[in-house]
């Protein structure tokens, strides 16, 4: 019997393209909770994102900032944030690329690297702060502990050579962080604990249900984590190729996937 499923947000729940819930997915996930199941959301977004989409996604938990952030029934449970010096150690042996680097702090405020490079209005409906302030100035004043480090390249080319460059600096201890690739464009990093799946793990502790009981969707390298912790993990048809691999079913929208799943927990769907 399947209780909850945890799905990421991005190009998953949200189309890719308008970034929006379907109406045949909302109907499925209300019929879903109805039937005394649970939906999670797994993201590398903040949970206050979830107020932007629609209001149908007010009342989820979620695994966010790609597991560094728990929250449950309103309440942020753990946050796993970065020391400052791990921040520097990362920013400045990456320094070539610092004009792609947008941090984000425990407040959920945006520090960019460079504050001329970021178009600040594809962030202006996020429920964030954007501080006048680059990453230099910030860490050098003792500020709010840095959760998140996102790095979102112009083109793939650059998105891929700043990987290579991250694998093979051996000033990095990269036993203490975790680097997820996110989109052909973006790379996310996160302290090591800090995945969807470590996250999924311990929110099950907190509202104790067996891992047995889960199924995952997703879309993305950064997802497959998480795929591995069940026998029910469903991919987009859009996604990645490797994601598509590692996933037990492809399929084209969220109410496929929960149709699928009704079907296992004998709802006559």
């Amino acid at each position: 019997m399947i209780k909850v499923i945890f799905c990421d947000l991005d190009d998953t729940l949200l189309t890719p393209i308008t970034k929006e819930i379907s109406n045949e997915d909302i109907e499925a996930i209300h019929r879903w909770l109805s039937q005394g199941n649970d939906f999670v959301i797994a993201t590398a977004r903040h949970h206050s994102f979830l107020r932007k989409t629609t209001h149908v996604m007010d009342d989820f938990d979620c695994i966010g900032w790609n597991g560094a952030e728990i929250y449950l029934k309103h309440k942020t449970v753990q946050l796993l944030p970065f020391q400052n010096e791990q921040v520097l150690e990362i920013y400045e042996n990456m320094k070539q690329y610092k004009t792609y680097a947008k941090v984000t702090n425990i407040h959920n405020e945006y520090i960019f690297g460079s504050m001329d490079f970021y178009n600040k209005d594809i962030f202006q409906d996020e429920f964030c702060t954007i501080l006048n302030k680059d990453i230099d100035h910030y860490l050098n004043r003792n500020s709010l502990p840095i959760v998140h480090i996102n790095y979102i390249f112009p083109t793939t080319q650059l998105h891929y050579q700043f990987y290579k460059d991250y694998q093979n600096n051996k000033n990095i201890n990269k036993q203490l962080y975790s680097c997820k690739i996110t989109s052909k464009f973006s790379f996310d990093i996160t302290v090591k604990q800090a995945t969807k799946e470590d996250g999924i793990q311990t929110y099950l502790q907190y509202i104790d249900i067996p891992i047995h009981q889960i199924a995952t969707i997703g879309d993305s390298l950064n997802d497959i984590g998480m795929f591995k912790l069940t026998k029910y993990s469903f991919c987009m048809s859009h996604g990645h190729e490797e994601a598509k691999k590692k996933a037990n079913y492809v399929v084209k929208s969220v109410s496929e996937a929960i149709r699928i799943l009704e079907r296992k927990n004998n709802y006559g769907k």
